[in-house]
């Protein structure tokens, strides 16, 4: 599947574009996990199990499936689930780093569309420009709610770092046993409950006013959820060397 093309949104270059909503999800069908944003936990939480990726930042994820699909979008594209994480709703819209004309060495968060979305290319769509070149009140509205998100999740990035960096996050083997068999998922990592409680008074302090404590027991309790995912027909058999095997 190639890679969507997302660029700044432009009044120049997109001055006649129109937007039409959809509720078609099929492009996240072969997705195994989406990234979600940090304040979205708690929620994302409830529906999904919330790890984190193997290497690299501590963006959490929610995984949507272990047998190379997502399990949580039908044949036509609905979403399943009672959840809906930004990542999918905001689509075609997201917001990006770019540098300006005016500003090339300072780079700005600045609104962009994926432009071959079909969102874009359906009759009776609605002008995100006006004829005086002026943002209509719907993209308003979406500049507004995707400023809001980023506000929201930057207020936790620092927190995101420093979870990173505490050393509480390591790669966890997790066995489910289900009608007198064990399945082993591998490769996740999860935050280390023994770890995090051992951490000072001040850091816990610190990650209870900053709401990565909230984050972190709404991860763990969102580990029930893989249930889910292993009972479902494309999750592949364990072998016979996962049998049994105890958690790390």
């Amino acid at each position: 599947m190639s890679q969507p093309r997302i660029v700044p949104l432009s009044k120049t270059s997109h001055a006649s574009l129109t937007f039409s909503p959809l509720e078609d999800y099929s492009f996240t069908s072969a997705m195994s996990s989406i990234p979600l944003l940090a304040f979205e936990v708690p929620e994302a939480a409830q529906c999904f199990a919330v790890v984190f990726p193997a290497a690299g930042s501590a963006i959490p994820h929610a995984l949507l499936g272990l047998g190379g699909k997502n399990i949580f979008v039908d044949a036509q594209g609905r979403w399943t689930a009672s959840y809906l994480p930004l990542y999918a709703a905001n689509r075609p819209f997201s917001l990006i780093a770019a540098r300006s004309p005016e500003r090339p060495d300072t780079p700005e968060v600045v609104l962009a569309v994926e432009e071959d979305a079909p969102h874009f290319h359906q009759e009776n769509g609605l002008p995100l420009y006006g004829e005086d070149g002026a943002p209509t009140p719907l993209l308003q509205r979406i500049a507004g709610t995707l400023g809001n998100q980023h506000q929201r999740h930057t207020e936790r990035e620092q927190a995101l770092a420093e979870l990173n960096l505490s050393g509480v996050l390591r790669e966890q083997s997790v066995t489910i046993r289900s009608d007198g068999r064990a399945r082993t998922v591998g490769g996740l990592r999860v935050a280390d409950r023994e770890k995090v409680m051992a951490l000072s008074a001040d850091t816990l302090a610190a990650w209870a006013r900053n709401g990565l404590l909230e984050m972190l027991f709404a991860h763990w309790r969102s580990m029930r959820h893989l249930r889910t995912l292993l009972d479902d027909p494309s999750c592949p058999e364990p072998t016979p060397a996962a049998v049994g095997k105890k958690k790390d």
